[in-house]
């Protein structure tokens, strides 16, 4: 059976991005379209290349980027002297002491 492409999706060449130690290929283009509620899709590829689900909205003169905030599972290890998990449980009690005020 074949599938049908989503309305409003439109697939072009694919080119290669290589930012850092990532590599990753994304496509040249992508059209989509927001729904009535200002809801854009981005397609699974493009999704897939990011190791994030959130990313910083950018708004230009006359553009709109979307750029990826890494997740902060992707920084452990960079500074091995720190303690993240005494970080996390600091932030939890100070966030406890707080709420008890």
């Amino acid at each position: 059976m074949k599938r049908k492409r989503a309305q409003g999706v439109k697939k072009n060449p694919v080119f290669s991005v290589h930012e850092g130690s990532a590599s990753y290929s994304v496509p040249e283009k992508e059209i989509i379209t927001i729904d009535q509620s200002g809801r854009l899709v981005l397609p699974k590829k493009i999704r897939n290349s990011f190791d994030t689900d959130k990313f910083e909205v950018r708004k230009t003169d006359d553009s709109i980027e979307l750029i990826p905030i890494k997740p902060l599972h992707s920084l452990f290890g960079i500074l091995p002297e720190i303690d993240m998990e005494k970080i996390y449980r600091e932030h939890n009690h100070e966030v406890e002491m707080e709420d008890a005020d």
